[in-house]
């Protein structure tokens, strides 16, 4: 499966069959849940948005059998982090965001508003996805990320092994999340 969304923001990696699928920069999906709990009148602190964007990764992926982002997920005190998510908007700390993740156009060097242009049924279906999280205080995301045995707390407890970079791999994730094992 592709994504059907247009843009400049994504990367272009082979899947599990080998297929080229493209993957959107967490910056732009960051940017998509941020414009979503705005409509909705839903304030997002910086590390509910790192959660967030890191169940709906994990949920698109189980779901549509390939990775929605293509940013490495590394697993800090508090949960799941982008690294681009958390640089990108630490200078709110946990007060609610109220500005939108940047990018540098590689073809004019300029900085703009990173952003993801979805089709009618892919932009339906990633709301959806958001709107699964979006209510949950960070508090509440926190928890659900440290769930005993899952990815995160696998990944920082090291399960027994070194993990350099602390990184939560897309493998571990669709190892532990199954339909119904959360929400």
């Amino acid at each position: 499966m592709e994504h059907a969304a247009t843009g400049t923001d994504s990367l272009h990696q082979p899947n599990s069959k080998g297929e080229v699928t493209a993957m959107l920069d967490v910056r732009a999906i960051a940017n998509v849940i941020l414009d979503r709990a705005h409509a909705q009148g839903i304030e997002v602190t910086n590390m509910a948005l790192n959660k967030i964007a890191y169940f709906v990764h994990c949920d698109y992926m189980v779901e549509k059998g390939e990775p929605l982002v293509g940013a490495k997920i590394e697993a800090w005190q508090h949960g799941p982090v982008f690294r681009e998510i958390y640089h990108e908007f630490k200078r709110w700390a946990d007060a609610p965001i109220r500005s939108r993740a940047k990018k540098v156009d590689p073809h004019s060097g300029n900085v703009e508003i990173a952003k993801v242009t979805f089709g009618k049924e892919e932009g339906g279906y990633i709301d959806g996805l958001i709107d699964r999280y979006i209510h949950f205080s960070a508090g509440q995301l926190r928890a659900i990320s440290h769930t005993k045995g899952g990815p995160w707390h696998i990944v920082w407890g090291h399960d027994g092994q070194s993990n350099p970079g602390m990184k939560i791999t897309n493998e571990l994730i669709v190892e532990h999340y199954s339909p119904g094992v959360r929400q």
